[in-house]
């Protein structure tokens, strides 16, 4: 039986090149991590990668590989989140933050903040997207898949607005975070 691939061409080159510069052992593994954040142009931006269906982890229901809050972005309180999606797969996916206690909802409802999702996140009809939002409430949040009971199966990563963060970072799973640069 052959294996479903469920990165677009585009994407798996990029994933590609960038993981060139990543070659063996632990601190190079962040590294390749470190695609998911970085720093905007502008002070106090964070760009965040998420990716739908980036691998088969968890039936595909997973974003950058990860689900159930596996991952989490911390984002200093008041900086502005630039948002890009991509749904690598052909079924639909959205991606809409909403409190992280809605990861338990068949359906989540409305973003927290105005503009946190993409285009008619219930519809999931995105392939790609981008959207940015300043998060200027400390809480837990998360990025879900706002498709109907996608959240639900575990179709979530999580997202922590802290007073106390001094720069962004993405953690995976109890790993060591990677630092927005």
């Amino acid at each position: 039986m052959k294996r479903r691939h469920f990165l677009s061409a585009t994407t798996a080159a990029t994933l590609a090149a960038l993981s060139q510069v990543v070659v063996g052992g632990e601190g190079k593994k962040a590294q390749a991590d470190a695609i998911f954040i970085s720093l905007g142009a502008k002070p106090k931006t964070v760009k965040v990668l998420i990716i739908a269906t980036y691998n088969d982890a968890n039936h595909g229901m997973n974003f950058n590989g990860h689900f159930k809050g596996g991952a989490v972005y911390t984002i200093p309180t008041g900086w502005t989140v630039e948002v890009q999606f991509k749904n690598a797969s052909p079924v639909p996916h959205s991606v809409v933050v909403v409190e992280e206690e809605k990861t338990r909802k068949v359906q989540v409802g409305d973003p927290y903040w105005d503009g946190a999702s993409s285009p008619d996140p219930t519809v999931a009809i995105a392939k790609d997207a981008q959207f940015s939002f300043v998060a200027d409430e400390a809480g837990d949040y998360a990025f879900v898949c706002g498709f109907p009971t996608h959240c639900l199966a575990g179709h979530w990563l999580g997202l922590e607005i802290s007073d106390e963060a001094k720069a962004p970072v993405y953690t995976i799973d109890g790993q060591e975070p990677v630092v927005a640069k």
